[in-house]
C-alpha cells in the first residue's frame, strides 16, 4: 500500500501539481536531525567565529533577507532578545539596497544573511553595499545552496561564516517551507553556540514530537481550509508576529492572491487595522506559550469572539490553552517538549510555522490551484525576477 502524507496519496499530489510542497512540509523533522548534525560538525568553527565576533564593541547586529528570508529576522529578532538579551535588527536587503542611508550606519556589524536559493540580486547585492558602507564588517551566510551567489560572494570575505542547510532544504517547491524552518533552527543554536550539544538536542527533540504533531496539525488545517474565505488576518505576539507575517505571505502566494492576507500583533490589530474583518474574513490567533504575553492574546480573542458575525475564528496554541477560551469556530493544539527552556518561544514558533505552511497548502489545493507553480500569470517566480541594481 502506497505511504500517505497528511491523508493522502503522493500520486494525489502529482495530480495536482503539489508533490513538492507536500513532500517538503513532510521532510522537515529529518532535515532539522540532519541540521543538528550539521551544525555540530562545525563547533569548533562556529566557535572561533562567535567568540571573535560577539566580543566587538559596540557592535551592532542585523539580520536580513527578503520576503519569507527576512521574516526569520523579525522572529529570532524577539526570540532571540528574549532569551539571551541580545539586540538585533531586521532589516530587509530590499531596503538596504534602495533606501541605505536609512539602515546602513558605519558601526561595527555583524551581517546575517539568509537565503534559500541564494540567487536574489538583493541577497549578494546588500552583501556588497554593507562592505562599501561599513568598515568593520562580519558576515554570517545562512543558505540552502552552498553553489549559490551569495554563499560564494561571502565565502571570499575574511571575516565570514557560511552556513549550508542539508540537502533537501532548497525547496522545489515555490513557498518557502523547509527551508524557513531550517534556517530558523541553526540561527537559534547559532547564538547558543556555548551550549550548543545541549540545543542540536532539543532540535532532535522538536523534531521527534513534530512527527507525532503533524497529522494532527495537517486534520485541523484541512478542517478550516473546507472553510470559504477571501481574506485571512494571521496574529501574533512576539516572536510569533514574525510568524505571522512568514503566515500571510504563504497564504497569498499558495492562493495566487485569492485569498488576501494580512497580520499583525494583536494589540496592534486593535488599533484600525481591525476594519478589514467582515463576513468574508478568518483570524489566525497564534496564542503565546509565554504566560504575560499570552493574557494579551487572550484578551484580544475573547474580544473578536464577542463582536463575531459572520466572520471565522481560529486558535492555534499548546495543549494547556484548550480550555482557555469557548467561542471559536476552530482550536488547534500542540504539544511542546517540557525539556525546552521555558523562556524560549521556539517551540511554539515550530509548530505553529508547519500549522501555517499546512493550511496555506490545503487551502491552495481546496481552490484547485497547482500549488508547487500556483502563479497562472507567471508574474511572480520561485526565484524573484526582473530586479535592477543601481549602483551607489
Amino acid at each position: 500500500m502506497e505511504e500517505k502524507i497528511f491523508g493522502r496519496t503522493m500520486e494525489y499530489y502529482k495530480e495536482c501539481g503539489c508533490n513538492h510542497t507536500a513532500a517538503e512540509i513532510h521532510s522537515q523533522p529529518g532535515l532539522w536531525r540532519k541540521t543538528a548534525e550539521m551544525m555540530e560538525g562545525r563547533k569548533e568553527e562556529i566557535s572561533r567565529f562567535m567568540d571573535q565576533v560577539m566580543s566587538v564593541e559596540n557592535l551592532r547586529i542585523v539580520t536580513a533577507g527578503a520576503g519569507s528570508s527576512a521574516f526569520i529576522g523579525e522572529t529570532m529578532q524577539y526570540m532571540l532578545a528574549k532569551e539571551l538579551g541580545i539586540r538585533i535588527d531586521n532589516v530587509h536587503t530590499t531596503d538596504m539596497i534602495s533606501a541605505p542611508d536609512g539602515v546602513l550606519f558605519d558601526v561595527p556589524t555583524l551581517l546575517i544573511s539568509y537565503g534559500r536559493s541564494g540567487e536574489s540580486p538583493e541577497s549578494s547585492a546588500a552583501v556588497s553595499f554593507a562592505e562599501n558602507r561599513i568598515k568593520t564588517i562580519y558576515h554570517i551566510i545562512i543558505v540552502c545552496d552552498g553553489e549559490s551567489r551569495l554563499a560564494k560572494c561571502a565565502g571570499e570575505k575574511e571575516k565570514s561564516l557560511v552556513l549550508v542547510m542539508p540537502e533537501g532544504s532548497c525547496d522545489k517547491g515555490f513557498a518557502m517551507t523547509s527551508s524557513v524552518s531550517c534556517m530558523s533552527l541553526a540561527t537559534w543554536c547559532l547564538f547558543h553556540y556555548k551550549e550548543l550539544e545541549t540545543y542540536t538536542a532539543y532540535l532532535r527533540l522538536l523534531a521527534d514530537y513534530m512527527e507525532k504533531e503533524m497529522g494532527k496539525l495537517a486534520a485541523g488545517a484541512e478542517k478550516i481550509a473546507e472553510y470559504d474565505y477571501r481574506r485571512i488576518i494571521w496574529l501574533g505576539t512576539g516572536a510569533l508576529k514574525g510568524l505571522a507575517r512568514e503566515a500571510s505571505i504563504k497564504s497569498m502566494e499558495l492562493s495566487d492572491g485569492y485569498v488576501h492576507a494580512g497580520y499583525d500583533a494583536p494589540m496592534g490589530f486593535r488599533h484600525g487595522p481591525k476594519t478589514v474583518i467582515n463576513d468574508e474574513t478568518i483570524t489566525i490567533h497564534f496564542l503565546s506559550n509565554q504566560d504575560y504575553s499570552l493574557r494579551y492574546d487572550i484578551d484580544f480573542a475573547e474580544e473578536v469572539i464577542r463582536e463575531k458575525q459572520g466572520n471565522l475564528i481560529v486558535t492555534v496554541g499548546e495543549e494547556r490553552t484548550k480550555n482557555m477560551l469557548t467561542g471559536e469556530d476552530v482550536k488547534v493544539t500542540y504539544t511542546i517538549p517540557q525539556e525546552l527552556p521555558e523562556v524560549s518561544e521556539m517551540g511554539a514558533y515550530i509548530n505553529c510555522l508547519v500549522f501555517a505552511q499546512l493550511l496555506s497548502m490545503k487551502k491552495s489545493l481546496k481552490l484547485g490551484f497547482t500549488t508547487d507553480s500556483p502563479s497562472k500569470k507567471g508574474d511572480v517566480n520561485r526565484v524573484v525576477q526582473g530586479v535592477v541594481i543601481y549602483d551607489l
